[in-house]
């Protein structure tokens, strides 16, 4: 019997364990589906997920459930945010606790690389609010509720989350998170011990990075009252890449608005080097060979309630006594570094906030520079005192910085001092703005492998005052650069202190080169650089700036034009640069313009300009206008010069090129003289007259209107004086290079062949000699002809009646011409014949009867 019982045993123990494995496999099709349908009826979000696995083997005696590559996406105002993707979420459940249905008591959470991006706008929406309201009328008795969650512990591992609060202008990011925590969630209170360490945390506020991808590792037991919603931090450390805070105090959320806290932090160890790690620029990897001393305190204090209403008050506090930064490789320090400076809020009203650094210290070297800054009332009506005072070998930077391939030379001087409230430049009275003092370099030098192009400046000053700043004496060369400038910049205090104020400016500018490719696009390909790395890029004009500038450059390089003697009034505004009464030469001729180039859509720029162009010469001309290689590539065959005055609007790409689609223009070319030769359908035009003479055509003060719409270029009626050809143009062509021009001819009968001219001369001979007229060709041939096709497959019709378009055709319809009018003077002839006939007759009747009657008398 024992041995039966035992047999029993072991088959319902297999059988069981059999169960467990099969049923969620079994099922998992219509667990899966119910899931994610029960999931989706419940929130406005789209849930998905790509496997969904219960397990009772691996986690027994718990209940295991593993949720693979879990995505919700946000809908209406967050429907292009992820709100999270998790790689895989794990829960593990006390199995008799689900069977109950008293207390879901889950043993573990784990998420293993998640990416969450917590949104929130401007207006306060969050993307994580995305549970449906109730609608149900059946008020649910929450104390009663047979549902609770009872978590013993939770980890994330290599975790992203992303916290972007609008409302608050806030912004949080911790990269490569791993944290994990412990405790009896089941109990009212109770201690979570949490671990984190976050590869890279970012924090701003207002725009500006307070930590910037810092690394942090903390160990933070939080004694939890979930009844008070009051979290106590126990003993704990902070570490922040090598800074090492902790902190002391409390934080509760008495309801749903408000967070109250109480509690200071401060720094455990006061060395200078662990303050600086949190400085990205320091921050590197030659940061453990920098030698840094002296003294640095920073401890702060925060306590009151957080809501829509309010701050805590606090106080931070920072100093640095006596300290120095040296690289150990380099021969010189910053020293004597003294710093004393106070954020400090003592009601929670947040325009009572006040900055206060009363003095800093330092000497690059033995250069000292000194100053001090005091902000209040940052809310309402900020007051502002600041002065800086200082001498900067600039090459001490290089004896105190590693600056590896980088040359930096020069000497800056400093002295300027600012005080009073920003209302008072709001009103313009600038009388009670203190502001002076002025700002000179002289020898700077910036050169290195990094640098894009060396910058070098000679000399230079800036003068301050409340109106404006006077700059005067500069002069710098930037690449191949070479600017010499002197001005003035207005209401730069309302611009920095105002949203949306111009910054205004006066300026005169003089160059001997300016090198625009070099400037505005990147570093001049070379042999291993590909050509589509060397194009142009939009340049953005920047919004908010009023300037005028006087520009006159001896030569200036853009694109493949090579401008000298350029001159003319240029204004920035409204994010345009308008040309004003603009000259220069280029292409061997002479243009001027005025015009505009705007980016108030920097993805779709255009330009609007007004040109006149004096004697330039053809070939240049289209070597260098992608819109002449387009349009008109007649110019590729003509060697000459001409004018022009042209007015031209384009949308343009992002290489800066002309949307050949978008471009309008019109004007009048006048070629002054030319040669065309080579050009396919004159030579087209040419076989079909049996013409060799047209194939070179000689143009002189040539005139044509013409215009460009839609793609195409439109020429009004012109005509061609050459060679005894008079021929008459007008038609027009498009990018595609298709033609339809009508051409109306006038040729010299002697260019048409000899041996159809031979052939007219027989014909009208025998003519002549049938009729006995002496009716003559004539010397000119009318020839009405219908270019088409393409410039590269032309195609001719030419129209004069029937004929096989050959030249002997165009000669027999003179010859038909003529033949008609040799018939009308035969017929002439005939009738004069017979009128004479007719006159003789009738005379010598009326003698004949006269001689009659008058013997008829005498008798």
């Amino acid at each position: 019997m024992l041995k039966k019982t035992i047999i029993t045993l072991v088959i319902i123990l297999v059988v069981l364990f059999a169960a467990a494995a099969c049923i969620p496999l079994i099922f998992k099709k219509e667990i899966v589906a119910k899931v994610k349908s029960s999931i989706n009826d419940k929130v406005n979000a789209k849930v998905d997920f790509a496997e969904f696995d219960l397990s009772l083997i691996s986690s027994f005696p718990n209940l295991g459930i593993e949720l693979n590559n879990l995505s919700v996406v946000g809908t209406d105002s967050f429907a292009k945010d992820t709100l999270a993707n998790i790689k895989q979420l794990k829960l593990n459940l006390n199995l008799m606790s689900v069977i109950k249905g008293e207390t879901y008591e889950i043993n573990s959470v784990n998420l293993d690389e998640p990416t969450i991006y917590a949104k929130v706008l401007k207006s306060g929406k969050a993307n994580w609010d995305i549970m449906k309201p109730d609608n149900s009328t059946t008020k649910v008795d929450t104390a009663k509720t047979t549902f609770k969650a009872a978590l013993q512990q939770y980890t994330i591992e290599n975790g992203k989350i992303t916290y972007d609060d609008a409302s608050l202008g806030f912004f949080m990011e911790a990269e490569n998170l791993n944290h994990k925590g412990k405790g009896d969630f089941t109990q009212d209170i109770f201690t979570l011990n949490t671990q984190s360490d976050i590869e890279k945390l970012t924090v701003k506020y207002g725009g500006i990075p307070y930590l910037n991808k810092v690394k942090l590792d903390a160990e933070l037991p939080l004694d939890i009252d979930m009844k008070q919603m009051k979290f106590t931090f126990g003993e704990n450390k902070i570490k922040l890449n090598e800074l090492l805070l902790s902190a002391v105090g409390y934080l509760a959320m008495p309801n749903e608005n408000d967070m109250a806290m109480d509690f200071k932090f401060d720094a455990q160890k006061s060395d200078l080097k662990n303050f600086l790690s949190l400085i990205p620029a320091i921050y590197s990897a030659n940061f453990k060979d920098l030698e840094a001393t002296g003294k640095f305190a920073m401890n702060g204090t925060a306590k009151g309630t957080y809501n829509d209403k309010s701050i805590p008050a606090f106080n931070v506090n920072l100093a640095i006594e006596n300290g120095k930064i040296k690289y150990p490789s380099l021969p010189s320090a910053i020293n004597n570094i003294q710093v004393k400076s106070t954020i400090s809020n003592p009601d929670g009203v947040l325009d009572n906030t006040v900055i206060n650094i009363p003095a800093f210290h330092l000497e690059f070297g033995a250069a000292p520079i000194d100053g001090r800054l005091l902000v209040k009332n940052p809310m309402s009506d900020p007051f502002v005192d600041m002065a800086l005072k200082g001498n900067l070998d600039l090459k001490q930077l290089t004896a105190i910085f590693p600056m590896k391939d980088m040359t930096l030379t020069g000497l800056l001087n400093a002295d300027v001092q600012a005080a009073g409230r920003k209302s008072s430049i709001d009103k313009g009275q600038y009388q009670d703005f203190k502001a002076s003092g002025q700002m000179q370099a002289s020898n700077f030098v910036y050169t290195g492998k990094n640098v894009p192009m060396p910058v070098s400046v000679p000399s230079a000053k800036m003068s301050f005052s409340p109106q404006n700043i006077t700059l005067s004496n500069l002069v710098a060369k930037v690449g191949r650069s070479d600017f010499a400038a002197n001005g003035t910049i207005n209401n730069y205090l309302s611009y920095v202190f105002k949203k949306n104020q111009l910054l205004k400016g006066s300026f005169n500018l003089t160059s001997n080169l300016i090198d625009v490719n070099e400037l505005m696009g990147p570093p001049k390909a070379t042999a291993e650089t590909k050509a589509a790395e060397a194009k142009m890029t939009v340049f953005e004009v920047p919004a908010n700036i009023d300037f005028n500038l006087g520009v006159k450059a001896a030569k200036v390089n853009y694109d493949k034009y090579d401008i000298s003697n350029a001159k003319g009034a240029l204004q920035v505004k409204d994010k345009t640069v308008y040309f004003k009464d603009m000259a220069l030469n280029m292409l061997a001729g002479t243009v001027k313009m005025n015009g505009s180039y705007a980016t108030i859509d920097p993805k779709k720029p255009k330009v609007d300009i007004d040109f006149g162009i004096e004697k330039m010469d053809i070939q240049q001309a289209f070597n260098t206008f992608n819109t002449i290689k387009l349009l008109a590539p007649v110019a590729k065959f003509t060697k000459g010069t001409f004018s022009t005055n042209l007015k031209f609007d384009s949308d343009l790409d992002q290489n800066m090129m002309p949307i050949y689609s978008s471009i309008n223009a019109e004007g009048l070319t006048n070629i002054i003289q030319a040669l065309l030769e080579g050009f396919e359908p004159i030579n087209k035009l040419a076989a079909a007259l049996g013409s060799s003479e047209m194939k070179k055509i000689e143009l002189n003060n040539v005139l044509t209107k013409f215009k460009i719409a839609n793609g195409r270029l439109n020429v009004s009626p012109f005509d061609i004086k050459a060679k005894g050809i008079v021929m008459n143009v007008a038609g027009s062509n498009g990018i595609d290079q298709t033609m339809d021009y009508n051409l109306a001819l006038n040729v010299p009968r002697t260019m048409l062949g000899a041996s159809a001219n031979n052939a007219a001369n027989a014909i009208i001979a025998g003519l002549n000699s049938k009729a006995g007229t002496n009716v003559s060709m004539g010397e000119m041939v009318k020839v009405n002809a219908v270019l088409g096709g393409t410039f590269l497959k032309p195609t001719i019709k030419l129209k004069y009646g029937a004929g096989d378009g050959t030249a002997k055709s165009a000669v027999n319809a003179v010859v038909a011409e003529k033949k008609a009018e040799l018939q009308a003077k035969a017929q002439e002839k005939v009738d004069t014949l017979k009128k004479k006939a007719v006159e003789k007759a009738t005379t010598e009747i009326g003698n004949k009867l006269k001689g009659l009657f008058g013997k008829k008398k005498e008798n």
